[in-house]
């Protein structure tokens, strides 16, 4: 397909499911340009043997060229499973790093931008002194961190999890370890939902603990870190709320990470909120609810890309982003400019090191960026371990 035929074809795509998403964006010109850009992409995708995978949260021209659409685990696991050699991982710069983490020296990991640009709130947000500290506190303690982490925090914890099986992995670290205290890490939003899941299927809640603010160590002044989805935490607490009184025939689908859930949560458990209305998903549950709910509305709590999504595999459905602020900046930093870059020049590659870095503050050149070799083995170590859990 020419350029300009893809133009149109995505002119209309993106003024059907996205205009109200980003208003203005999608004119006659910037798909020519998009377009034209795409062919060159695919072109040189093609000449490198390069696999382009595309997070849920991009803009959709990202959606339009990806070999893969995703989250971040599903998307390192489907690179592992089709034996990639080569991979362009347009997300933030963790998921990239967890697709070498699981794939190691297989598959040759490429990403468009430094980790500060493609950077996120809940890796700015981890203060590793902090975890120090409770592991000092709590020498047999567990540590149960989410996917969505850099490589030293996940090389330091017991296990991993992502935002569909975060409860389940607590629940198994406190069979597995009776009686110890377990630390449920870096996202609060995800801690309460998930510790209250967790209480549910019969865990003390005395024994978990959530990385946030509200803790402190022996005489140490209260910590003022703490970590969230900025853009999950600025949906706010009330959004979900307004969200079914203006809508109350609808289903409501949120996200974990989402600043809205703990609220949500205690009003379900109250019976404010129905049971039957609103269900807390990740981003590839949220497409398995929308496919089978019989709602023809549904209210989706999560960063607004992934609204063209649903809208595009299920549209004979309405879908309507809790709010349309829900827009995380790091993973916008990605373009189509930066791919191409990437692909001519083939910068900026993840490449695993002999530990010749810092482990908290990998090294960066033109053209790479480091992970120890001895970090990424014991982070993955967290990895294997959820996914032997059935």
């Amino acid at each position: 397909m020419i350029a300009r035929e893809l133009a149109e074809k995505w002119h209309d795509l993106f003024s059907r499911y996205a205009e109200d998403l980003y208003p203005g964006r999608y004119t006659w010109t910037k798909c020519l340009e998009l377009a034209e850009m795409a062919t060159e992409i695919k072109r040189l995708a093609k000449e490198k043997q390069s696999m382009i995978v595309a997070h849920n949260y991009l803009y959709p021209e990202f959606h339009e060229i990806a070999d893969l659409i995703g989250d971040s685990l599903g998307l390192s696991l489907r690179v592992q499973e089709v034996g990639a050699k080569r991979v362009d991982f347009q997300s933030v710069f963790f998921m990239g790093a967890t697709a070498k983490i699981i794939t190691g020296g297989a598959t040759r990991v490429f990403v468009s931008d430094y980790p500060e640009v493609l950077g996120c709130s809940l890796v700015f947000g981890t203060d590793y002194e902090w975890i120090e500290n409770w592991k000092r506190q709590n020498p047999d303690g567990v540590l149960v961190t989410y996917i969505n982490s850099d490589a030293y925090t996940k090389s330091i914890s017991d296990f991993i999890s992502t935002s569909r099986n975060t409860d389940k992995i607590i629940v198994y670290a406190a069979k597995m370890f009776p009686g110890r205290k377990i630390l449920v890490l870096p996202d609060k939003f995800l801690g309460y939902v998930m510790k209250a899941k967790a209480v549910e299927q019969g865990v003390d809640p005395n024994l978990i603990d959530i990385y946030s603010y509200e803790k402190s160590f022996g005489p140490s002044p209260l910590q003022s870190w703490h970590a969230a989805c900025y853009v999950h935490e600025e949906i706010g607490m009330d959004a979900a709320d307004v969200a079914l009184i203006e809508n109350p025939e609808d289903e409501l689908m949120i996200h974990p990470e989402c600043g809205c859930a703990s609220s949500c949560l205690l009003k379900l458990q109250q019976g404010v909120i129905p049971r039957a209305r609103a269900y807390f998903l990740s981003t590839e549950q949220m497409v398995e609810r929308a496919r089978l709910s019989p709602a023809k509305k549904m209210i989706v709590a999560t960063e607004k890309g992934m609204i063209y999504r649903l809208r595009k595999e299920i549209p004979e459905k309405e879908f309507i982003p809790v709010s349309m602020k829900a827009e995380c900046r790091y993973m916008k930093a990605n373009t189509f400019e930066k791919l191409l870059t990437s692909l001519r020049s083939d910068r900026l590659e993840i490449v695993l090191c002999d530990d010749c870095c810092d482990p908290k503050n990998p090294r960066q050149d033109f053209y790479s960026i480091h992970i120890q070799k001895s970090i990424a083995q014991k982070a993955k170590v967290g990895i294997d371990r959820m996914l032997a859990i059935k």
